[in-house]
Formats: structure tokens, C-alpha cells, sequence
């Protein structure tokens, strides 16, 4: 069983957080951050596996964290994306995400899908 620590990045009123903790593995770990200054705060205390980005139509601050994250750290980023147009997705590729999930989705599909950025990464990180 590989325990798992994962940041989501989203409002106080945001779906993810109402459905990550119904999909993610029991044995897994969430931390949550409303803020960038609190998802930094996170990062540093905590050893994280993979950051959880909630993207959405009203958020310019998601795309802007994706960026600061990937200056800062090679942590898978995951986008999850609720209402998101597609130049949205595609400019938080840009700026950084590794993947991005459409949420609400199905739980065994949202597992798999992080599983395999967590394998890339951790095969990435055993090549360097």
C-alpha cells in the first residue's frame, strides 16, 4: 500500500473539495490551501506527492499558482477542471500542469489518471 500526500488549491466553496476526499484512497492524505501563500506554506512543511490545481472560469489566480508551483518544484500538478474552456486548460499546460481531470467524474477513473502522473514522475525522478 504506497501512502500518498496530495495539496488541492481551490476556493472554500469548490466541488473538489467536497469530492476528493470520497475519491482519493482512504490511506491517502489531502491538505487543502485556499490561498497561493498557504499552498506555499504547505509545500514547505509537508512532503507532498502531487499538487491538485482547481481550475475554473472565474479563476485567474489557478493559472497563475500552476506557474509559481512549477518555478518552485517538480511536483506533478493536476488540474482539475469543473467549467473550464479549453484555452484554459491549455494555458494551464502552458504554465505547467502535467494533467488535467474533468470533475465531477468517476472515482476509479480519477484514482487511475492520478496513479499514472505519479508513476511518470516517479520514473522521471529515477532516470536523473
Amino acid at each position: 500500500m504506497n501512502l500518498h500526500h496530495y495539496l488541492l488549491i481551490s476556493h472554500q466553496d469548490s466541488p473538489a473539495r467536497g469530492l476528493l476526499p470520497n475519491v482519493l484512497p482512504r490511506h491517502d492524505r489531502l491538505s487543502v490551501a485556499a490561498t497561493p501563500f498557504d499552498a506555499l506554506r504547505v509545500m514547505k512543511q509537508a512532503k507532498l506527492d502531487a499538487v491538485l490545481v482547481e481550475f475554473d472560469e472565474q479563476d485567474a489566480d489557478a493559472a497563475v499558482m500552476c506557474k509559481t508551483l512549477r518555478r518552485r518544484s517538480n511536483l506533478p500538478i493536476v488540474m482539475l477542471v469543473n467549467s473550464a474552456t479549453r484555452n484554459q486548460v491549455t494555458r494551464g499546460y502552458r504554465l505547467g500542469a502535467d494533467a488535467h481531470i474533468e470533475i465531477p467524474c468517476d472515482a476509479r477513473i480519477f484514482r487511475a489518471r492520478v496513479a499514472a502522473v505519479l508513476r511518470r514522475a516517479t520514473q522521471l525522478a529515477e532516470t536523473n
